[in-house]
């Protein structure tokens, strides 16, 4: 059994808190837990008619220092989904994900936040970390670790308070170094890595973690075209092939139809659309933005892309 987390409590007035839902579903093209329609064409992903998503958001909002941040988000995520977080500056896109990792000392909840089913507030720290993982972004403070002690300390949620690492914790990390193709740079500190190396070097540390969730947080923001490229390659093969579960905050607006899936669309710390990335074209981008685009075919044949007007 999970342990209990002792910085929640069961009341929902304390800071960190999940509790009664809100009153009714927000503005958007879908309430509740429903996604939005897919439209005429195929969807990438069509949404799943699983009865017990690995993430069930319903009603949160979210107020820091009495400031709304988040009013009333509901979404519905299965096993294997990747969702592109979307949305204009100060739309709450940063802070949705903070408040999936209970990391908001100072925020007062109210809504439910599940993950496998169970409330986040029933789960340890611990327990939590072997669930759900996070990659922050790479700008601000660089933490004085090499790439493999980095990856190293993700393990924290597996360790005993007798034991070192295992044999375990060394393979998990192993695997997590190849896949971001690492092992050469693995002695070097962090802060003498490039942003994009650095950027690899946290998705490894999140990947050793061994967590079926992983939220990522503009993880190719300032990146070169080469380097985001790379990144977001491995992060769609690392949720096709590995059957990760994804939700990524991204300011590319054409990432989420490169990489399939859903999309969840945030303005004013409301939800405006959450379906399949097909349905972003048209009137949902543009009251997102207030602002205009154009959507058209990639003249290599790679699909769709966006412009701006």
């Amino acid at each position: 059994m999970p342990e209990t987390a002792p910085s929640i409590s069961p009341l929902g007035k304390t800071p960190g808190l999940i509790s009664n839902p809100a009153q009714g579903p927000a503005p958007s093209q879908a309430s509740g837990n429903e996604r939005a329609p897919a439209p005429n064409r195929a969807p990438s992903q069509a949404p799943s008619a699983a009865k017990n998503p690995v993430l069930a958001v319903k009603n949160l909002s979210c107020a820091i220092d009495g400031v709304e941040i988040l009013h009333d988000i509901s979404i519905s995520v299965d096993k294997g989904d990747f969702v592109s977080i979307l949305g204009p500056n100060g739309a709450g896109k940063s802070t949705f994900l903070k408040c999936l990792l209970r990391l908001h000392d100072r925020a007062v909840l109210t809504g439910s936040i599940e993950v496998d089913g169970m409330s986040i507030s029933r789960y340890g720290q611990k327990s939590l970390a072997r669930v759900i993982s996070y990659v922050p972004q790479a700008g601000g403070w660089i933490p004085p670790f090499s790439v493999i002690d980095f990856a190293r300390l993700s393990r924290f949620p597996y360790a005993s308070a007798v034991s070192g690492l295992t044999e375990a914790d060394d393979l998990a990390v192993s695997k997590a170094l190849e896949l971001t193709g690492l092992e050469s740079l693995s002695r070097r500190l962090l802060k003498t890595l490039s942003g994009g190396e650095r950027q690899k070097a946290y998705l490894a540390a999140a990947l050793a973690q061994e967590t079926p969730i992983m939220l990522l947080d503009e993880p190719a923001a300032s990146l070169d075209p080469r380097h985001a490229a790379e990144l977001a390659s491995l992060l769609r093969r690392l949720n096709t092939e590995k059957g990760l579960t994804m939700l990524m905050v991204t300011h590319d607006l054409n990432h989420p139809l490169r990489a399939g899936g859903l999309a969840l669309v945030l303005k004013s710390g409301r939800r405006r659309y959450f379906g399949p990335v097909e349905g972003l074209e048209g009137e949902v981008l543009e009251r997102a933005f207030e602002h205009g685009f154009l959507y058209l075919d990639h003249p290599s044949g790679g699909g769709r892309v966006i412009i701006s007007q």
